[in-house]
């Protein structure tokens, strides 16, 4: 896997437990076999995961599909506008979505981390929505699209800083946070849902908060993610120096939102962008080129969320 080429963000052993304790579980104690059934415990930075091996083909074939010319389509053409050709690319992308969906709910199963769980099943709920979606496809449908991609990238993301050491290197330099205030249900691992099917009071304040990330960090987006630390100039090291409480500040931000909302995924989700955030802020001073797959798990997370607030509708 190839380090990216950007610094910056724009605005992708079965284990059963069972338990009969609350703070999410069905009243029933099923556990529908999920190796993270019994996480309750705050997000943080992932230092390793069963999954990772399994997912990556799973992403790469369907993002070959992709770029066979869907990657470059106009979304706002609806479906009545599509050219034979146009109509075949989005018809392939459907098709392969549904797959990588399927294969995906074996992961959903085997990871022990609640928050990868959570980026699985939203992966396949969006995926599958998308796929429903194409035959009569509208403009807004493309939201259900930018979900999954997110998603799909923020689960490789994680693996990458995993498999390239950044994950475990820079954990110990971000504390732990708060345990989540509310838990999603444990459901069946095929059926996931779509976690906003309704416009969450928060979405206006997230995407605001993003925005305003995104004009901030302009100069720090212009920088080189290949140049370790130690071979930055004067006028980088500056611009490095001055972005760090900028991400400190915009962390903790959408982690009070995320813990503002009653929705359990959104908070996860938000924690998760946060705590990779906080980890690259505090990496930045010995960066290295692994390093970016914190920030690409940060940018991800926070993109499917936002995402998921335009497919909903706010």
């Amino acid at each position: 896997m190839a380090l990216v080429a950007v610094i910056g963000v724009t605005v992708a052993v079965t284990v059963s437990v069972t338990s009969d304790d609350d703070g999410g579980s069905e009243p029933t104690g099923n556990t529908f076999g999920l190796a993270s059934a019994d996480d309750k415990g705050p997000v943080n930075v992932i230092t390793e995961d069963p999954t990772c091996a399994a997912w990556a083909p799973i992403n790469d074939t369907f993002a070959a599909v992709q770029k066979r010319g869907w990657n470059e389509r106009d979304p706002a053409l609806p479906a009545a506008a599509w050219t034979p050709a146009q109509r075949t690319q989005y018809d392939e992308v459907a098709h392969a979505a549904r797959d990588a969906a399927d294969q995906a709910v074996a992961l959903i199963k085997v990871t022990p981390h609640r928050v990868m769980r959570e980026l699985y099943e939203q992966f396949v709920a969006y995926a599958r929505a998308y796929s429903d979606a194409v035959p009569e496809y509208i403009p807004d449908d493309d939201h259900l699209a930018r979900v999954f991609t997110s998603t799909g990238a923020a689960l490789v993301y994680v693996c990458a800083a995993i498999e390239y050491d950044a994950a475990a290197a820079r954990a110990p330099l971000v504390d732990s946070t708060a345990p989540p205030s509310v838990l999603a249900p444990l459901t069946n691992p095929s059926d996931p849902e779509r976690f906003l099917l309704d416009p969450d009071p928060v979405c206006e304040k997230w995407n605001r908060v993003l925005t305003q990330f995104n004009t901030d960090t302009k100069d720090w987006q212009a920088l080189d993610s290949g140049i370790s630390a130690s071979n930055w100039n004067p006028a980088q090291r500056a611009v490095v120096d001055a972005v760090v409480p900028v991400m400190t500040e915009f962390a903790d931000k959408i982690e009070d939102l995320g813990r503002s909302t009653s929705n359990p995924v959104f908070q996860d989700l938000a924690v998760l962008s946060a705590q990779y955030r906080r980890a690259y802020a505090a990496a930045l001073p010995t960066y290295t080129p692994a390093d970016s797959y914190l920030t690409s798990v940060s940018r991800h997370a926070a993109s499917a969320i936002y995402e998921a607030c335009k497919a909903a509708g706010a």
